[in-house]
């Protein structure tokens, strides 16, 4: 099976990318929403965030998100030791939903590919780019993220160009048509 790495800056249009693999019935690991359900379900984890976050990291049991990203997104520090005890638990479970797949070939989103060294797990890597003004609109209505808090995790990232340079393909999201359009023409060329 071929292992495909996708990323691309905070919202440069990952979802949308990965959201067109699943119409093409592409199995698909989103590694963020996987490292938030590892994080609520995982009583040792749970324990650890807490040890590094404090209890306010999780509200009722449940995963306090709002605070963790504001902790760890102005804390350099914190959001390394985060990354050091999330990353492989979720490289774990990656790993396993790909034992269970039948398929040409799957999709393993995450906005950190090249930051965590995984790139060397895929055999292709597609990078999503956008114009950085439209990643600004999209923030700010979308999540209703300030400039500051955007720039504060955009910061935290490799810039697009350098992704881009990296990655074996670079698809530039100017239109969701053009975007489905790339995408399918990837898609294609693996169904061969």
């Amino acid at each position: 099976m071929i292992k495909i790495g996708l990323t691309g800056v905070i919202g440069s249009g990952k979802t949308t990318a990965i959201n067109y693999f699943k119409e093409l019935q592409v199995p698909v690991y989103i590694a963020d929403e996987k490292a938030k359900e590892i994080m609520q379900n995982h009583d040792n984890l749970k324990e650890k965030v807490k040890d590094i976050l404090g209890n306010q990291a999780y509200e009722n049991d449940k995963l306090n998100t709002g605070y963790i990203s504001e902790k760890i997104f102005n804390d350099e520090n914190l959001l390394l030791k985060i990354n050091k005890l999330v990353h492989p638990v979720v490289k774990d479970d990656f790993h396993n939903w790909l034992c269970s797949l039948k398929s040409n070939y799957s999709v393993y989103e995450s906005a950190l590919i090249f930051e965590n060294g995984d790139h060397k797990d895929f055999d292709i890597i597609i990078c999503i780019k956008t114009p950085i003004e439209i990643i600004y609109e999209r923030l700010k209505s979308k999540k209703n993220y300030n400039r500051k808090k955007i720039d504060l995790i955009l910061n935290q990232q490799l810039p697009q160009h350098i992704k881009c340079q990296r990655s074996d393909y670079c698809i530039n999201n100017l239109s969701i048509v053009n975007l489905k359009s790339e995408i399918l023409k990837v898609h294609k060329k693996l169904q061969r």
